[in-house]
């Protein structure tokens, strides 16, 4: 082994370190725990029951119900975050002047505390408190109890997620959009491409793999809403909000369940991972 590799050992040594205490030994722990039955509240319950917690998940209607509620956080959160993020982020790739304070204070909702996002918007959508039934009266139209009935409440969520993360996907593909070439462009502008045609025809086949790599990032963190379903609905009203890390949260730390809790956060990770990989297979299939 020459001087180079010893120093790349070296320099990547300490990260390789931190990714297997952070990552690889929690999801062993996490793996490991979820073929037990193991309870806090009972002693001598750590047992090896092999695949019996999953097993229990297909018969259990709030289990059911939360993989429900994730596959509609995964599907609209992704689809909604990306639409309005490539609008802003194309806005200001075609509007470059004047835009640099905007672009900036846009930023802001993506570094506010996920904790904090919930508590402003429970507040927001509280009848009589916050300012959402406000605006909507001054149209003369019928603001709802947002959080105490099942749809609305996720709505709710949904509005308060898309508002956190929608300027870091538009950050992203804004950096993707000035990173494009210019000659294809503005071949096809003197052409005689409209915009839509511009768009859908030229932009977006450039972007393909920036615009994979985002929706990935999305699919992955859609999931990781916990605090804020938690600071503004608690899973409910009647469960309508509870995705299936929220269940797991509360099977682990209300019931101390913890062989139970662990088998559903690794079909949570297993939930993630089968939509990542099925969209990367479609990217690639549409590119043969």
């Amino acid at each position: 082994m020459n001087n180079r590799n010893r120093a790349y050992i070296a320099f990547i040594s300490p990260s390789i370190f931190i990714i297997i205490i952070l990552s690889v030994i929690p999801v062993i722990l996490l793996v490991t725990f979820s073929t037990t039955s193991w309870e806090l509240i009972r002693q001598g319950s750590f047992k090896f029951i092999g695949l019996e917690n999953f097993r229990h998940i297909f018969r259990d209607s709030r289990a059911i119900n939360s993989i429900k509620v994730s596959f509609y956080y995964i599907i609209v959160n992704t689809i909604i975050q990306m639409f309005f993020g490539f609008v802003l982020a194309y806005l200001f790739y075609r509007v470059k002047k004047g835009t640099q304070l905007f672009r900036s204070v846009l930023l802001i909702p993506s570094l506010v505390p996920p904790v904090v996002v919930g508590i402003s918007w429970r507040i927001l959508f509280t009848p009589d408190l916050g300012g959402i039934n406000y605006f909507l009266s001054l149209l003369s139209l019928k603001a709802p109890d947002w959080l105490s009935f099942p749809t609305t409440a996720l709505i709710a969520v949904t509005v308060a997620s898309v508002w956190e993360w929608t300027p870091l996907v538009m950050l992203v593909l804004l950096a993707g959009l000035e990173s494009l070439p210019t000659d294809p462009i503005e071949a096809a502008i003197v052409d005689g491409a409209n915009e839509l045609q511009l768009i859908w025809m030229l932009i977006i086949p450039l972007m393909k793999p920036i615009i994979l790599v985002v929706i990935i990032l999305r699919i992955i963190d859609a999931l990781g809403i916990l605090p804020v379903i938690y600071m503004m609905t608690s899973g409910g009203p009647g469960r309508a909000t509870e995705s299936i890390n929220v269940y797991a949260y509360d099977v682990g730390f209300k019931f101390l369940n913890i062989g139970y809790a662990s088998s559903l956060l690794v079909l949570f990770v297993f939930i993630i991972f089968i939509f990542s990989f099925l969209f990367i297979l479609l990217t690639m299939k549409g590119k043969q």
